[in-house]
């Protein structure tokens, strides 16, 4: 089956963007966005830590411990 070139017979004619969008185009910048106009609020001290007593530390070092141990047995445990 041959083909048949078939010309377009409207040629679309070019509009200016303003004609479509109704005034002139937007300028894009990112303008504020990695330059602020005003400096980020600094907090206002030091972040608290935490209060927590010296014998809830080592149970918490101790519970690791233990899970540490349990999964390497785990691993290297013959069945």
């Amino acid at each position: 089956m041959p083909y048949e070139f078939a010309e377009y017979e409207d040629e679309p004619e070019p509009e200016a963007a303003s004609a479509r969008g109704g005034g002139p185009p937007r300028k894009l910048t990112g303008a504020g966005v990695l330059d602020p106009p005003f400096p980020p609020r600094k907090p206002p001290g030091p972040i608290p830590a935490a209060p927590t007593s010296l014998l809830f530390r080592i149970f918490a070092g101790l519970l690791l411990v233990a899970l540490a141990a349990a999964t390497l047995f785990l691993l290297f445990a013959r069945h």
